[in-house]
């Protein structure tokens, strides 16, 4: 009896025993199991981590390398994703960037611009692009962009975080409803146009799409994997890009605006017009002032585009507008002779500031060439950039014996130490048919001038063409660009213009000839101190040294290295970038 009971007890403990062994060996097995599937999703994200990097930085090199090219009107434009309706092979135009960019654009991600083999997530799907508001550029319109713009993007809540995403959407699921995610059977097709709700979630996939995004969500009903592109990520590229098309495109109009052999100049001689005080660029009439030589550029101007001869609207819409900026001064015109045996008469007078000159008057000759000028003075040369023009006026001449003869004359623009323009007009008429008196009328225009084609920033698709120059008047640089010139090229310096290095000049640390800078500019990078911008303050532009600096030995502009570290004794952060116009 006790051995058989003895063996029914070592028989239950045995399975007891075995009962225990096949439940820790299943939680092994679970164990194991879990921490399989936590390891392949771990390497699942690694990789796609990857893949977004790397389309991330080809992105960005992408439009450094665009925003530095003569011609581009966009710098700083984000491609458009993919067309829908290019998913497959068949219309050649897979993986390159759309045509159309919305108010926020959703495709594929354009692989082929960017000069990349085909990026696909873990799951092997194509990556897709999310671009905002504002970053997209279609072909035939234009942006605004520079330091001071914004994402326009809404990431997990927060506003204004991003340019552009890229999405590694992952394998497709059947999406439960949940906070934020609307319940939706994903199915994915070889052809014809994807629709995103197919590959994104939750906020990812509202249609149409809008400015709202996210980058987790409950794992149930969320798999997309999203890198984002800030104004941070992008702008240290796009701002080197754009100081490097300043010193190609811009600083060549600016040293021969004001250059020989126009302008009354001889030789080589040159003068840089005299800088607007800073004030809040969005306000500021950006007008230059006697004897001013760091701010603004003076980009104040008189029509609705240079050439145009019609009035801009002067407002609060646009501040740059005076169209009394170049008048007449109250002094009226002088009339010299050449040539003339006896002037009887003259007189001038102005038909308003901005009208016709003119004068008339009789004199009498004895078969001589003759020759007459009319001269006066115009405001606010040097205080603006403007190009001569080809209206000239006209003349006619009343012979009492000859008759009446109507003739072209030479005009030309000089600009006085004062800032001023002398405004010439010369004329030869006939000789007088032996002894005559001559009536005489010379009509000098008040438009002598124009609008400099640099203050242009009309859209690339306008009628006439705005000129090459158009994008940094159009995407508003101008805003965050600082001039300075050496006072000696300025109008009021002795001609030759000049300035002596080291003493005269302007002195920059870190810049070659040391002390040697006869004019330059300082691009702004993005704000760094944390201060909303526009801003009447310059420290919220400039950084260190260059928001006091006065071009002297004693407080000398300084080019530091571009960096972001928060670190005062190395002066950084720091953003400016020195834009050389002209040196000894």
């Amino acid at each position: 009896m006790k051995s058989g009971l003895a063996r029914r007890e070592r028989g239950a403990a045995l399975l007891v025993l075995l009962a225990a062994i096949a439940l820790a060996a299943s939680w092994l097995l679970v164990k194991q199991l879990n921490a399989e599937s936590g390891s392949i999703d771990a390497i699942r994200k690694n990789r796609n981590a990857q893949v977004l990097q790397r389309a991330k930085q080809a992105l960005i090199g992408y439009v450094a390398a665009q925003a530095a090219k003569t011609g581009e009107n966009n710098p700083g434009a984000m491609p458009c994703p993919e067309n829908l309706g290019d998913f497959d092979s068949i219309t050649g135009r897979q993986g390159l960037t759309g045509t159309t960019c919305g108010t926020t654009t959703i495709g594929r991600f354009p692989w082929r611009t960017l000069g990349l083999d085909q990026l696909v997530d873990a799951a092997g799907e194509p990556l897709w692009f999310v671009v905002g508001p504002g970053w997209g550029v279609a072909t035939g319109s234009n942006t605004l962009i520079n330091s001071n713009s914004v994402g326009q993007l809404t990431v997990d809540g927060v506003a204004n975080d991003s340019i552009a995403l890229i999405i590694a959407p992952g394998p497709a699921f059947s999406v439960p409803a949940a906070t934020g995610c609307t319940a939706w059977n994903q199915v994915r097709t070889a052809t014809g146009s994807p629709d995103f709700r197919n590959y994104l979630e939750c906020e990812n996939a509202t249609s149409p799409a809008d400015a709202t995004f996210v980058t987790t969500r409950s794992s149930t009903s969320f798999n997309d994997q999203v890198i984002k592109i800030t104004v941070a990520d992008v702008m240290p590229a796009l701002e080197a890009a754009i100081a490097h098309r300043i010193e190609r495109e811009i600083v060549p109009v600016l040293t021969s605006a004001y250059a020989a052999p126009n302008w009354g100049l001889t030789g080589s001689d040159k003068v840089y017009p005299y800088a607007a005080p800073f004030a809040n660029p969005d306000t500021s009439s950006f007008t230059g002032t006697s004897a001013t030589t760091r701010g603004h550029l003076p980009l104040v101007h008189t029509e609705s585009y240079p050439g145009s001869l019609a009035a801009c609207t002067a407002g609060v819409a646009d501040p740059r507008c005076n169209t009394s900026l170049v008048v007449w001064s109250n002094a009226a015109p002088s009339v010299s002779y050449t040539n003339i045996v006896l002037p009887v008469t003259s007189a001038c007078s102005y038909a308003g500031p901005t009208g016709f000159a003119s004068c008339n008057g009789t004199y009498a000759g004895i078969g001589a060439a003759p020759s007459i000028t009319v001269s006066g003075p115009q405001s606010n040369g040097a205080m603006s950039l403007r190009a001569t023009n080809t209206v000239t006026g006209f003349v006619i001449f009343w012979d009492l014996l000859g008759g009446i003869t109507i003739t072209q004359p030479v005009s030309t623009v000089s600009l006085n130490s004062n800032g001023t323009f002398t405004v010439s007009i010369s004329a030869t008429p006939p000789a007088p048919l032996g002894v005559a008196v001559v009536q005489w009328w010379i009509f000098v225009p008040g438009n002598a001038t124009s609008d400099h084609s640099l203050l242009d920033g009309r859209a690339s698709s306008a009628t006439p063409a705005p000129p090459s120059t158009a994008w940094f008047m159009r995407n508003e640089w101008h805003k965050l660009t600082h001039y300075a010139a050496a006072s000696g090229y300025t109008a009021v310096g002795a001609a030759p213009r000049s300035c002596t290095t080291a003493s005269t000049c302007l002195t920059v640390t870190n810049v070659t000839p040391a002390g040697g800078q006869r004019a330059l500019m300082i691009l702004a990078g993005r704000s760094i101190n944390g201060t909303t911008r526009p801003s009447a303050t310059l420290a919220n532009y400039l950084d260190f040294a260059n928001a006091t600096a006065t071009g002297t030995a004693a407080l000398p502009y300084e080019r530091q290295s571009i960096s972001r570290a928060t670190n005062a004794a190395l002066k950084s952060p720091f953003n400016d970038r020195i834009v050389v116009i002209d040196s000894n």
